[in-house]
């Protein structure tokens, strides 16, 4: 489970999640994110429609899914001190025992966007 990558596009308030990740949770029907404020980490998961704030995964396999998150991408900008909005690619580390993915927010890598 290598290159597992999440991207936070913080011009568009878009979180893309790879093929890599969905492999990884086994093309989970619904998600969670959820943040860690004291480790700086956001945790992708695997969950139910009962789950609280449980996001529905389209059913047709993908390259890469587009989440909106306006508001949680400005929760992670303030945790983790960005004060620009280039975007920036996560790498995740799968928790089999917890069917999910824990990316280090402050070892993420910014995207420059300004390439000819």
């Amino acid at each position: 489970m290598n290159n597992i990558t999440l991207t936070l596009n913080l011009q568009e308030d878009s979180i893309f999640l790879s093929q890599s990740v969905l492999e990884a949770l086994d093309w989970p029907k619904q998600v969670q994110l959820l943040i860690n404020n004291e480790e700086r980490m956001l945790l992708l998961r695997s969950c139910t429609i009962e789950d609280s704030q449980a996001l529905v995964m389209p059913e047709e396999p993908s390259l890469q899914i587009e989440i909106s998150g306006r508001s949680l991408l400005r929760k992670i900008r303030r945790l983790v001190g960005w004060d620009d909005d280039r975007p920036r690619v996560c790498r995740g580390e799968y928790l089999p025992a917890h069917q999910a993915i824990r990316f280090d927010l402050t070892n993420s890598v910014a995207i420059d966007t300004d390439i000819p």
